[in-house]
């Protein structure tokens, strides 16, 4: 993976100096088409095929996680909804207008880390 070095702020101390840090690097972005082709040279699923299924899977995803199901893809991982909400004394004030800044969880697989626990680094 390319890094290159870059001189930032501290987001915990505005008013501490800036020192570098090593920030991710990215190449060109891989979209469902190309991965598509690449998936249909390892199986009998032509890319057409293969795009259908990525996209009946997007398709379906946020259906099963508006229902507070998490979705596991075997060896990637698991997706699953979350958010924010504010706190009150009493429980019976709880409610749903407190819930605030929904996310999607990503937990990788124990697989999928191992996948990438030699990967190399490069500098820019």
């Amino acid at each position: 993976m390319l890094y290159s070095i870059k001189k930032r702020q501290n987001p915990l101390n505005r008013d501490a100096e800036q020192k570098y840090y090593a920030t991710a690097e990215y190449g060109e972005e891989i979209d469902v088409n190309v991965l598509a082709k690449e998936i249909s040279k390892s199986c009998t699923l032509t890319p057409a095929d293969v795009i259908a299924v990525i996209e009946s899977l997007l398709e379906k995803m946020p259906q099963y996680l508006k229902n507070s199901n998490r979705i596991r893809l075997n060896k990637f991982g698991i997706f699953k909804l979350s958010f924010s909400a504010e706190g009150h004394e009493e429980a019976e004030k709880v409610s749903a207008t407190d819930i605030k800044k929904l996310r999607v969880i990503f937990t990788p697989s124990a697989e999928l880390k191992r996948e990438l626990s030699d990967i190399n680094f490069s500098r820019k």
